[in-house]
């Protein structure tokens, strides 16, 4: 009998991980994959689109319409949050999950919105039958709850995000493309350039002239994220450590505190007419105040197209809802 001893596997961890996740099986060690230049996301977006996934129970989710859908669940907790784009949604999705302890939950962390989305983690609305979906909207042991932040703000913070700093980013593109192609288009381009972009006043001239529901969901208005569903509590993006400190008590467990302004939008510097300024130049520059891009007329526009998010922000005022 041979004493060689048997190769180890060469197959990264994270890959053996994503395996389960969408096909509920190991990868095969005959032919192990490898992580390419795009990572542990790359490989979930290839195996989202593999016919086994797609044939495998892990893929249905329920075709409920929007917000529904995307309503994040804690079972164990008995919490019910309505991810709201731009609203510290990342770390609120990502602590809401890890209070329902799923498996595999550290790896679900690295790319919560794109596994949430697609896979049946239990994570989600759609994930449940609409009995059990209609509990959670209704039922007393229930905890549901939202985070709002000011419309002004929330908008500056998705375009230096989106429209700034990552503006090359294919996932920003996905989101941008919407607001840039039929402004530069309508300005007589002949293709779209995402390097030069729009100005700020070009996007807040366009969303506060949009159809509100055609918007995406990153600059859509927060009043429509929360219908269809009643709210036990609503929080300012300035209250989250008061929310954690609700979810710990649900939940038994510590819980992670959301660092403030991760991409300093609107602290800084003032300077005139920064609403008119390319990306570009917004980006090798300092960081600029919330002030520089605002003038009173944009202030209206916001004010009076978003309405509705600043009076649920008003009946917040220093006390949840």
């Amino acid at each position: 009998m041979s004493t060689t001893p048997l190769p180890m596997s060469t197959t990264p961890p994270e890959v053996v991980t994503a395996f389960r996740l969408f096909l509920g099986r190991a990868p095969n060690p005959n032919t192990p994959p490898q992580l390419g230049s795009g990572g542990v996301q790359a490989l979930h977006r290839t195996l989202e689109k593999s016919r086994e996934f797609r044939d495998s129970p892990r893929s249905i989710k329920k075709p409920y319409p929007w917000p529904l859908r995307q309503i994040m669940v804690s079972q164990p907790a008995k919490l019910v949050y309505c991810p709201i784009g731009k609203n510290a949604c990342t770390f609120l999705k990502s602590e809401v999950a890890r209070t329902a302890r799923p498996p595999h939950i550290a790896h679900i962390l690295k790319d919560i919105h794109f596994l949430t989305d697609h896979i049946r983690t239990g994570l989600q609305f759609s994930d449940y039958e609409p009995p059990d979906v209609n509990l959670m909207r209704q039922g007393p042991d229930y905890f549901r709850f939202a985070v709002l932040r000011d419309p002004m703000e929330r908008l500056l913070s998705a375009y230096i995000e989106k429209f700034v700093m990552g503006r090359l980013q294919p996932a920003n593109i996905h989101h941008t493309k919407s607001v840039v192609a039929p402004v530069q288009l309508a300005a007589n381009r002949k293709k779209v350039d995402f390097d030069e972009g729009i100005t700020f006043r070009a996007f807040i001239d366009y969303v506060t002239n949009a159809e509100a529901a055609t918007l995406d969901p990153h600059w859509r208005p927060q009043a429509l994220y929360l219908e269809g569903l009643r709210y036990d509590a609503l929080f300012r993006i300035d209250q989250i450590d008061q929310l954690m400190e609700i979810l710990e008590e649900r939940a038994g467990m510590k819980l992670g505190r959301q660092p403030r302004n991760v991409t300093g939008s609107g602290r800084g510097e003032d300077v005139a007419n920064a609403q008119d300024l390319t990306p570009a130049r917004i980006a090798a520059g300092p960081r600029l105040s919330k002030a520089s891009f605002y003038d009173a007329a944009m202030r209206h526009a916001v004010e009076t197209t978003f309405a509705a998010d600043y009076a649920l922000l008003n009946a917040v005022q220093d006390t949840p809802l």
